[in-house]
């Protein structure tokens, strides 16, 4: 949800200006470096700096697709390139959540952030599969409405980091809201897929 209030037309338009000095290809890149950087900061207990760090990097994630609708450089390849990053950024942000000093969840807490993970690579996965067998034709993954997007959980990701050194339990709750949220949004993108499906031939 709050992507749409990312992709406004001016905003757009100006970080599109400000980055078109390296090229899109080169942002997604560099978000992949900036995020393991991260990682190795949540490693060796730095959490301020690994959450300043997966903040840039999932700003660069904005970036490379501003520069190039900018540019009119879009490509197909560009959008299979930012769409695997984001899956190997993925993994890495809630990697490093097992660094965590966190009190013990109900359940075991790597079977917890296990299920984390596959809820979390789940959605993009259903709609890019829905796409490419043509149930519900959606490049622009448009008529797939989700809960969260890459954005609502990378910024409860970040925010599980940045509040586990001085309030535990609470990171612990972000990881639960994570998870549940995830969870919602995986049963949503099915079901709208059946939806979907009836608006085109099979």
């Amino acid at each position: 949800m709050i992507k749409e209030f990312i992709d406004m037309p001016r905003l757009e338009r100006w970080v599109g200006k400000t980055f078109r000095f390296l090229s899109p290809n080169t942002w997604t890149t560099l978000s992949f470096f900036v995020v393991l950087i991260a990682f190795y900061a949540v490693v060796i207990h730095r959490p301020i700096l690994a959450t300043a760090l997966f903040t840039v990097g999932a700003i660069l994630d904005v970036v490379d697709g501003k520069v190039a609708r900018l540019n009119g450089s879009a490509t197909k390849l560009g959008a299979f390139w930012d769409g695997t990053i984001d899956r190997f950024v993925d993994m890495l942000m809630i990697l490093s959540l097992f660094f965590l000093d966190l009190p013990q969840p109900v359940i075991p807490l790597d079977i917890l952030l296990f299920l984390l993970l596959f809820f979390t690579l789940l959605p993009p996965f259903i709609v890019a599969y829905a796409n490419h067998r043509g149930a519900v034709p959606d490049p622009t993954e448009k008529v797939i409405w989700r809960f969260a997007f890459r954005v609502e959980y990378v910024v409860l990701f970040i925010a599980a980091v940045l509040l586990a050194d001085p309030f535990p339990k609470a990171a612990l709750y972000v990881i639960y809201a994570s998870l549940a949220l995830m969870v919602a949004t995986v049963i949503q993108s099915i079901i709208l897929v059946f939806i979907k499906s009836k608006n085109y031939p099979q």
